[in-house]
């Protein structure tokens, strides 16, 4: 990842920041290059990455972070800061003041992620650091993101097999066991889980499985059996290293009536429409109109208001955004998961999630691991599950 590393060196030398300060977890992630353990999972709990113009870089943690961006290659300075010495987030700004004042920042203009951070801790930063000029650096960092290195592709790439593998053989459990001896459909959604990280993801995030009428809403608990005759949908997002893919799958327990094959085809009509456009100098809002006078003058509903995709990268959900607002033009180096809801029969969201790298004459599916042009049919008789 030395080509990541050079370009957000360089964005910050030609910056009109002093340095950058990072607090989100997805911005400490990328400017770091490495992943912290279930940091999402801590909102009290806070890290910074300082990328200084002139000396060496810093990662502000926790002392039981500490270790895992050291194993994971980070080649800048640690400071740990002790929990003990304030509440909530008051070591994190104690330990972001000694730091900056240390350096001889606190008279300077330093960039931060405002969007990521709270009111009540810029205001103790700035108590602190009366005279740091704060500005928000947000959309420098957008655009760092939104262009993808060769090497973030690559794990993009690479995660969205481990994702897919583990859904099918998650899914060769569920073959010849519907009826007996039976599956819950916790079971089904826990073995993808299971699948998923045995193939070698480094985590997963959002998990969902929905059959039949629990999938006309997009997430319901885990619970019930599974049984014969329904669509049903899976959605995923996983991690490699950090790299994110979000994808959606479906599937009919038994044979597909004719209804539910004619759903599914409608959906892909759909999704074929959006990849004529996805290519680099349409406008996402371009690629969302589209669809939208395609599905109408075909007579297909389809679910609105979430848009039909957005980026990937650090976050399984992030810019650009494949929806009615967002006017960002589509470039090369951008990677977007696709994902088109329309209705089954019984009102089920419908869905066939992949993502693509925007190329310089179009796209390239990087969840090709398998083709998802017909429903999944789970059916046939095993010994074993």
């Amino acid at each position: 990842m030395d080509q990541l590393r050079q370009k957000i060196e360089t964005a910050v030398m030609e910056s009109e920041y002093d340095a950058v300060l990072a607090i989100g977890v997805d911005n400490f992630n990328y400017l770091t290059r490495t992943v912290l353990p279930f940091a999402e999972y801590y909102p009290s709990r806070k890290t910074g990455a300082l990328i200084p113009k002139e000396g060496t870089p810093v990662a502000v943690l926790p002392q039981d972070w500490s270790q895992a961006v050291r194993e994971q290659g980070w080649q800048g300075e640690v400071l740990v800061y002790d929990e003990n010495h304030g509440y909530e987030t008051g070591a994190f700004v104690k330990a972001v003041e000694e730091l900056i004042v240390g350096m001889g920042l606190d008279d300077n203009k330093i960039g931060f992620d405002a969007a990521r951070v709270s009111k009540g801790l810029m205001d103790s930063l700035s108590g602190k650091l009366p005279k740091v000029k704060w500005e928000p650096t947000d959309p420098m960092l957008r655009d760092l993101r939104v262009i993808k290195t060769r090497g973030e592709i690559e794990f993009i790439e690479r995660v969205c097999k481990q994702a897919d593998r583990g859904i099918v053989y998650a899914l060769m459990h569920l073959e010849g066991a519907v009826d007996s001896p039976g599956y819950t459909i916790s079971e089904i959604t826990e073995r993808i889980r299971v699948h998923v990280n045995e193939n070698g993801a480094s985590g997963v995030g959002l998990l969902n499985t929905a059959f039949g009428s629990e999938g006309q809403i997009y997430y319901t608990p885990q619970k019930g059996w599974v049984k014969e005759g329904e669509l049903f949908r899976m959605d995923l997002s996983a991690h490699y290293m950090g790299y994110w893919t979000n994808l959606g799958r479906m599937g009919v327990t038994g044979k597909p009536t004719p209804e539910q094959e004619n759903a599914y085809r409608e959906n892909l009509r759909l999704k074929e429409t959006a990849l004529e456009m996805l290519k680099p100098g349409v406008a996402c809002n371009e690629v969302y109109a589209h669809v939208a006078r395609t599905a109408e003058k075909q007579a297909i509903g389809f679910w609105k208001e979430p848009g039909i995709g957005h980026g990937v990268g650090v976050s399984h959900h992030e810019a650009p955004y494949l929806n009615l607002s967002c006017s960002t033009e589509l470039k090369e180096g951008m990677v977007i998961a696709l994902d088109i809801y329309t209705y089954g029969p019984r009102q089920e969201l419908v869905h066939n999630k992949d993502v693509y790298e925007i190329t310089g004459d179009g796209s390239r599916k990087l969840s090709w691991y398998r083709e998802w042009e017909e429903l999944y049919h789970v059916y046939g008789m095993r010994a074993t599950h």
